[in-house]
């Protein structure tokens, strides 16, 4: 496929532009690339407080599973769509003058984006598996969840990405309406909450998000439980065509984003 053979064929380019990411989000702070651990758990503690404490969810957790690494799980993966799907929306416009000048693929600029994200947020899930592990929430048997859920998270990552790229380089409400939309999400799917304080007629739509799919299966992994098998098949057919269909529609209009931002 062209779009990786691009990826490929300037690898050096991807790595170059995406570690020139991260550090500029932290360029001139005191902490430097600390915060990419401390943002987040800091955003992770204001939902455990209120949530668990505040609103007493911490005894609906799994049984023999911690709250707080049960939120987490389902954070994690869904701050990390967040803020790809947000940058990659504005990504043509951030960088207008590498777009218009300079003849680099647009895959490149879209891909170093999306690695420096996932950097950040690895650093974070990494932290999160170490301290499952040492709570003994991880089991090897649990291994074909963590691949699997980590497949889905990747593929609606650059599915959403493609799709959000290409419609921000036509439209800049692109980015505010991803941002706001992420927004509703995040409290329309059970991440803070489990499924079992949804009133029983409304849980047949959440199963409907693609995204609870995607929590299910990774927190399987990490704290234990059953997936729902319904919501994650729902979630892999969302996400195949919705990748497909990213591919082919980038494909077809990156000849004329270069003069559209």
């Amino acid at each position: 496929m062209g779009f990786f053979r691009e990826l490929w064929m300037h690898r050096q380019l991807v790595l170059t532009l995406a570690a020139r990411a991260v550090k500029a989000r932290y360029a001139g702070s005191v902490l430097g690339l600390a915060w990419a651990i401390v943002e987040p758990l800091l955003q992770f503690a204001l939902f455990l407080v209120v949530f668990g404490v505040f609103l007493g969810l911490r005894g609906l957790a799994p049984s023999g599973s911690s709250f707080a690494l049960w939120l987490l799980a389902g954070l994690i993966p869904f701050l990390l769509l967040q803020e790809g799907w947000v940058r990659a929306a504005g990504v043509f416009r951030a960088h207008a003058g590498l777009v218009k000048h300079v003849p680099v693929p647009l895959s490149v600029l879209l891909a170093s984006e999306l690695l420096a994200v996932l950097a950040r947020h690895g650093v974070t899930f990494t932290v999160l598996v170490i301290l499952a592990a040492i709570t003994g929430q991880v089991q090897l048997s649990g291994v074909p969840f963590f691949l699997g859920g980590l497949g889905l998270v990747l593929m609606f990552l650059l599915a959403g990405s493609l799709w959000l790229a290409t419609a921000g380089a036509y439209l800049p409400d692109t980015v505010p309406v991803t941002s706001t939309v992420m927004g509703f999400l995040l409290y329309l799917t059970p991440i803070l909450y489990p499924l079992s304080v949804v009133p029983e007629r409304w849980r047949q739509v959440v199963v409907l998000n693609p995204l609870f799919g995607v929590v299910e299966i990774l927190r399987c992994f990490l704290v234990g439980g059953d997936a729902s098998f319904a919501a994650v098949a729902f979630s892999g057919a969302v996400a195949i065509p919705m990748l497909l269909g990213g591919f082919a529609f980038f494909s077809r209009r990156q000849a004329y984003i270069r003069d559209l931002v």
